[in-house]
């Protein structure tokens, strides 16, 4: 295993989240689900659905990224200030 500040540094380091067991069987439910969801209602309203979903995730990651953007922002005031 690798230093993470210097994964960090040389910009080596992977930000995406590793799925657990736990996560890899509920994306199988979900999926499975969804299967339901396209069978009974069709895949034009699916696949709409799963737009409308995928613009709100967009939405919620971008209000995260800046959240913690301005945190940063503001620990890095303190500590010059």
């Amino acid at each position: 295993m690798e230093n993470i500040l210097y994964q960090l540094f040389s910009g080596g380091y992977d930000i995406t989240p590793k799925r657990d067991k736990k996560q890899q069987e509920l994306v199988q439910k979900i999926l499975a689900e969804w299967g339901k969801i396209n069978d009974a209602l069709g895949t034009e309203f699916a696949d709409r659905l799963v737009e409308l979903e995928g613009e709100r995730e967009d939405w919620q990651n971008y209000q995260y990224y800046r959240s913690g953007f301005l945190l940063g922002a503001r620990l890095m005031l303190e500590t010059l200030g």
